[in-house]
């Protein structure tokens, strides 16, 4: 009868203890696939540079020329910032692409291109003005004689509904090298580079990755074509899909999100 007694002694405890076993193991499985997917999603990390982040891998690699989990673009430099800031206007860092529905009338625009505009009207004294339209944005070049104003589209953004993405024109020289004002002549010889810099704030808009596809745009444009842009071909770039269009005097750049 003591035999007998001591044995479901045992039993009991053995399955007690078995219990505690599983549930200790179930639980720390539980926590290794939590942190596990947690992990998963990578880290910000502050970068020495104030304001300035960069993306850590669950590899323990830092990202560079790609996207975050959480969808924002890090330069080929591995930097990332919560905005940018291009003729004096600032722009916030996108997460995902902007569609035509989500421009709306191109309302979603204007504030940008306001603060755009007073450093154009400050720097270039009146010779570019920004005009913001239902389904395009234009950015012209304005002489005024003593009888007449001219306006002369220089770069515009177009809606196309083709496949809910952006037709660019450009009519105008581009220059991606900082240049220095100082006088009328340095003025002028400084059109291309602000020209540029509008593109740069309106990609910005766009794409997660703004300057990496006004840089595209640009190079294709300036014969240079680092981005291998093709004619009537779609290329990646970052996050967009680009096609060059001939056009008579013009350069007609197609764009649309690429995920």
């Amino acid at each position: 009868m003591k035999k007998n007694v001591r044995e479901k002694k045992v039993r009991k405890s053995l399955k007690l203890f078995t219990s505690l076993l599983l549930t200790i193991t179930l639980t720390t499985a539980f926590t290794v696939r939590t942190a596990d997917a947690a992990m998963v999603k990578g880290t910000w990390v502050p970068s020495p540079i104030e304001g300035i982040f960069t993306y850590l891998q669950p590899n323990g690699a830092f990202l560079a020329d790609g996207f975050t989990e959480d969808g924002y673009y890090v330069n080929k430099n591995g930097l990332w910032a919560p905005g940018i800031n291009i003729l004096g206007a600032t722009f916030p860092s996108r997460n995902s692409w902007c569609t035509q529905a989500e421009a709306g009338d191109f309302t979603a625009f204007i504030p940008a291109m306001k603060a755009v505009q007073k450093k154009l009207s400050d720097d270039l004294h009146g010779y570019r003005v920004i005009s913001v339209y239902n389904s395009h944005i234009v950015l012209n070049s304005v002489v005024t004689s003593k009888t007449e104003r001219t306006k002369t589209a220089r770069i515009a953004l177009y809606k196309n509904p083709d496949f809910n993405g952006y037709t660019i024109q450009i009519c105008t020289p581009l220059s991606g090298d900082e240049k220095e004002m100082t006088d009328n002549a340095g003025e002028w010889s400084s059109m291309a580079l602000y020209d540029f810099q509008v593109l740069r704030a309106w990609m910005n808009l766009i794409s997660r990755c703004g300057d990496k596809v006004a840089e595209a745009i640009y190079s294709s444009w300036d014969d240079t074509n680092e981005a291998d842009l093709k004619v009537g071909t779609w290329t990646l770039v970052g996050d967009t899909q680009i096609k060059y269009v001939p056009s008579n005097g013009a350069g007609l750049y197609e764009i649309k999100a690429a995920f």
